[in-house]
């Protein structure tokens, strides 16, 4: 019986020192698997002499590109109410200079067959001298026709000029709400986007703060054309030419 205890004794020490080390090796291996979730990594203090970047200040903006716009201002004005009313009056001083040309050639015609008429009658001194004085007063003729185109002309340019200078201020306005630096004539420029052309908006301003203007402005000199049919449009003169016969008079013996 004491025997049969010894041994039973034996047994149970012997599975005890060999079951400890199996358990304390499951656990140690259990603790290695599991995964590590409350781990804190310290993060390296920044060294004395570093330079830390601060973030750009939010309430400086950032710098805007340069915005370019474009412009046709003969576009412009012949679409706008100024120029439409100026077209208007210049095609009737155009068709006013056309007949006044029209009724002194047909004076001078007159003029020029009386004449001839009236050359059996008078002695070649005398015919010369009412053919010279007849030539005198045709080439008198061309010069005031001409010159009352050119008078036109100056006047249409200086409406046209007047019209440009009158939409600087309009113009001025589209650059500052655009942010641009500088208007460029569209004619001279190879491309642009439509938003960059401020064209049509130009001569919609224009027609609500001037409407068609005023008429066409008066230039020095203009007084003594301005008396008789003068003062007119781009028209083509008619040349009259009624300095023929007397030409074939004085070659005549």
């Amino acid at each position: 019986m004491r025997v049969r205890a010894g041994v039973w004794l034996g047994a149970a020490l012997l599975a005890l020192s060999l079951g400890a080390p199996v358990a304390a090796q499951e656990v140690t291996e259990g603790a290695a698997l599991a995964p590590v979730t409350d781990a804190v990594v310290p993060l390296p203090e920044p060294a004395e002499d570093a330079v830390v970047e601060e973030p750009d200040d939010p309430a400086e903006p950032p710098p805007m590109p340069v915005a370019v716009l474009v412009l046709d201002v003969e576009q412009a004005y012949d679409a706008s109410a100024w120029g439409k009313r100026s077209q208007e009056q210049l095609k009737t001083a155009a068709r006013e200079i056309e007949a006044e040309n029209k009724r002194l050639e047909a004076q001078l015609t007159a003029e020029e067959q009386a004449l001839s008429a009236e050359r059996p009658t008078l002695d070649p001194a005398a015919f010369r001298k009412k053919a010279e004085a007849f030539d005198a007063r045709a080439q008198q003729v061309r010069r005031d026709r001409a010159e009352a185109v050119r008078a036109l002309n100056a006047r249409a340019d200086a409406d046209r000029s007047a019209f440009l200078e009158a939409s600087l201020p309009v113009v001025t306005a589209l650059m500052q709400e655009r942010d641009a630096a500088i208007v460029l004539d569209r004619r001279q420029t190879l491309l642009a986007i439509s938003t960059a052309d401020i064209t049509a908006e130009l001569v919609r301003r224009m027609d609500e703060t001037l409407g068609e203007g005023g008429p066409l402005p008066e230039l020095p000199g203009d007084a003594a054309t301005a008396t008789g049919a003068a003062a007119e449009t781009p028209a083509p003169v008619r040349d009259a030419s009624p300095s023929e016969p007397e030409d074939q008079a004085r070659t005549t013996p």
